[in-house]
């Protein structure tokens, strides 16, 4: 199966090239964004998103067809296959695929798993909680629909849940227990996970903390 090794990058100040400025192409640079990357959008026609996000300064929108520098410095690039002719695009494809192979540059073309080397999920983000949702390429839509699910059943305290769950890890360490002890004492805390997260609704985050470490690290 391709893309069946799923990972989490840090895109932190790493510059990621979109080819496309179409609704693919915006979706793509949007969640770039949001990943804190050093965005580039090469595009003939950008939408009205992207040029936006140039005008706040947020991507380094070119207007105009690829060119092999566009990848110059690139950890990653991704084109959306919306500008162009077929003919255009799959020759611009196969170019930039080429040269990025060559030049160690993370590269996918959308609906073109031959020229494809990772595949992205859908990604529900809720403060640093990361659920993604991926059919390895080969059913897009129900990935997105089971996205939209996932984001109305995990509403934002669950990301606020994350930060007061980092503070009790925090406040536990250093672990002076065997590991499976201390993994044991953890799941126990999330038992009552509808629990926590009610707190978290409240306002109450040191309560949160509180009873969690009053399982991982009980008093003696």
């Amino acid at each position: 199966m391709a893309f069946d090794y799923p990972v989490n990058l840090d895109l932190t100040g790493r510059r990621c090239v979109v080819v496309g400025g179409g609704p693919l192409g915006t979706e793509r640079a949007t969640g770039l964004v949001a990943s804190a990357a050093d965005v580039v959008v090469v595009a003939r026609t950008p939408s009205d998103e992207l040029r936006a996000l140039a005008d706040a300064g947020a991507i380094d929108l070119r207007e105009r067809r690829a060119e092999l520098d566009d990848l110059a410095g690139a950890f990653l690039a991704i084109h959306t296959r919306e500008d162009g002719t077929p003919d255009e695009i799959a020759g611009e494809v196969s170019w930039l695929w080429a040269h990025a192979a060559e030049h160690g540059v993370l590269f996918a073309a959308l609906d073109d798993v031959p020229h494809c080397m990772f595949g992205a999920a859908s990604i529900v983000r809720r403060g640093d909680l990361r659920i993604t949702v991926s059919t390895a390429g080969k059913a897009p839509a129900l990935s997105k629909r089971l996205r939209r699910a996932l984001e109305e059943e995990y509403d934002e305290a669950y990301g606020d849940l994350v930060a007061a769950l980092e503070t009790a890890r925090a406040e536990a360490l250093p672990r002076d227990i065997p590991f499976a002890e201390w993994a044991a004492r953890w799941e126990a805390a999330l038992e009552d996970l509808e629990g926590l997260v009610a707190l978290v609704r409240a306002g109450d985050t040191d309560e949160v903390v509180r009873r969690v470490l009053a399982v991982v690290r009980p008093a003696p």
